[in-house]
């Protein structure tokens, strides 16, 4: 299994640019495909730790399941997400105007990456997991991630909107 929006953002982030002569279209395509994958790749993410959260109330062993794979597909990922390292990114913040908008998707995308730790450090395996799950300690754990994961996610969508907004080009 492949975290939806992880899976695909090494492709997004990754591919090669070739320049059109409606740069600004060009780039409001990227950051319109950048701001949908931020969306999915946070639901997708709530919906995890949602299901986690409601462990003692429902099939703790489905619970358990998505965390740990959430656990192994992160254990996979080893981008970071840094505008040298993205021709996308890059491509976008040599433009003044969206800057601002590819920082904000870098900052988000690397929020997520420090999910990794917390998980890793927290939740060794199933049985750490079942002890955190009976005290309620993985809301805990991941309470104040998901609080950077929203801010994050805010920014991106402030700045997504300002681009948005642009009327013309250079």
């Amino acid at each position: 299994m492949e975290i939806p929006g992880i899976s695909t953002l090494s492709t997004i982030l990754k591919r090669p640019i070739e320049l059109r002569s409606d740069a600004l279209a060009q780039r409001r395509e990227m950051a319109a495909e950048l701001q949908a994958n931020c969306q999915k790749l946070a639901t997708s993410l709530k919906n995890t730790f949602r299901i986690a959260k409601q462990a003692n109330e429902v099939d703790f062993d489905a619970a358990e399941k998505k965390i740990m794979d959430l656990m192994d597909n992160l254990k996979q990922v080893d981008s970071t997400f840094q505008e040298e390292d993205s021709p996308v990114l890059w491509h976008l913040a040599i433009d003044m105007r969206f800057k601002d908008f590819a920082k904000s998707c870098a900052n988000f995308y690397q929020s997520v990456l420090n999910l990794k730790p917390i998980l890793n450090e927290n939740i060794a395996d199933s049985t750490v997991l079942k002890a955190l799950c009976k005290d309620e300690g993985l809301s805990k754990v991941t309470g104040a991630w998901q609080g950077e994961l929203e801010t994050m996610l805010g920014r991106v969508n402030q700045e997504y909107m300002k681009v948005m907004a642009i009327k013309f080009s250079w």
